[in-house]
């Protein structure tokens, strides 16, 4: 194979520049077709070993790491297998199979203090702890604000009112980001075990639709929700967990739209749409929301599950959509499940999730 001839024919990474890392091929399944010299050096072990091998065999969670990667388009840090060795690994499709490029995350010359895991964890512990702390004055403001929005607080002039709605309306966007940012933070520092019951997931969805209907009741938007017609309604899953992930897409989707149409799709994936995306067989469900009307542009594509990364981009004013989105991407891994965007630009969104049934 003219591994080099492959990557210039696709313009995926540049050759020169990425041979100074470790690089290997694999095909879909993970088996390595090909491994530079770096890559033997990191690996500890000699190319031919490498090239009879899994990919599986020497970084943690291989399969939900390479996915997550192609589908989020980012670098993901990686942990080799039985060693406190850490690198970013950036993952390319190429033809059948992934380009898969390993870059030192730390400087060898320096320990590793601290796994980056922990410190996120711990980070996030601390949010949680002060969660009291920062939503209990912001709820202050939205209540008496409120109350004197009513005219429970004596008759005003309309520049006041005035004033006092717009108190009132940027507190409760407040409170809505810091509960968000908060939830984000709970998805990250919690080992979540799911407990799977069996549940109607058709019955779940229209009672969220419901709730949400009378939330935002204020706008012109229809949603309906639909099922394959050999979708079996029952399936055994964290109610808990699905129920978070359909209450953020939708609020996602509303808080984007002041009218138009939003459809919810239950259904059974096939397998051609499984495999490809590193699952391992099994029975599935496929959940997706979708509108004509949530219309996106390249740009809003980037970083789109990442609030950490879109901070430091032209996209920015969609922080609070990514720190939701992330929460979703959290809820579902620890179900065993993806999530991903399919869009056409300035035509239509659709936010899919498919989730193991058991």
């Amino acid at each position: 194979m003219d591994f080099k001839k492959i990557l210039f024919k696709t313009n995926s990474i540049d050759v020169e520049k990425a041979l100074p890392d470790a690089l290997i091929y694999t095909n879909k399944d993970g088996k390595i077709q090909w491994v530079n010299d770096v890559a033997s050096e990191i690996f500890e072990t000699s190319k031919m070993h490498l090239m009879t091998s899994n990919i599986a065999d020497f970084i943690e969670n291989a399969v939900s790491i390479i996915s997550n990667a192609v589908i989020m388009h980012k670098p993901v840090i990686t942990k080799l297998k039985d060693k406190e060795m850490y690198y970013d690994m950036t993952v390319r499709e190429i033809e059948d199979g992934y380009v898969l490029d390993f870059r030192a995350a730390w400087d060898k010359s320096e320990p590793i203090i601290e796994e980056p895991k922990v410190i996120n964890r711990e980070k996030n512990n601390f949010l949680i702890k002060l969660s009291n702390d920062l939503k209990a004055p912001i709820q202050s403001i939205v209540g008496f604000s409120q109350a004197m929005s009513d005219g429970l607080g004596g008759e005003m002039s309309e520049q006041q009112e005035k004033y006092i709605r717009i108190i009132n309306k940027n507190s409760t966007d407040l409170m809505y980001f810091v509960g968000k940012l908060l939830e984000l933070s709970q998805t990250e520092s919690t080992n979540y075990k799911p407990e799977r019951k069996p549940i109607d997931a058709y019955a779940l969805v229209q009672s969220i639709v419901k709730y949400n209907e009378q939330l935002f009741k204020g706008k012109d938007v229809k949603i309906s929700v639909k099922q394959e017609e050999n979708y079996k309604k029952n399936i055994s899953t964290d109610q808990e967990l699905l129920k978070n992930i359909v209450q953020d897409l939708l609020e996602v989707m509303l808080k984007s739209l002041d009218m138009g149409e939003i459809v919810i799709n239950l259904s059974t994936p096939e397998e051609e749409e499984i495999t490809p995306k590193g699952l391992p067989a099994g029975t599935y469900t496929k959940l997706s929301i979708s509108s004509n009307s949530f219309l996106l542009t390249e740009n809003d594509l980037d970083c789109m599950f990442d609030p950490y990364r879109i901070l430091d981009s032209t996209n920015r004013k969609n922080v609070l959509r990514a720190i939701v989105l992330a929460s979703v991407k959290n809820y579902t891994q620890a179900l065993g499940g993806i999530i991903w965007t399919e869009s056409q630009i300035l035509k239509s969104t659709s936010l899919n999730v498919i989730i193991p049934e058991g």
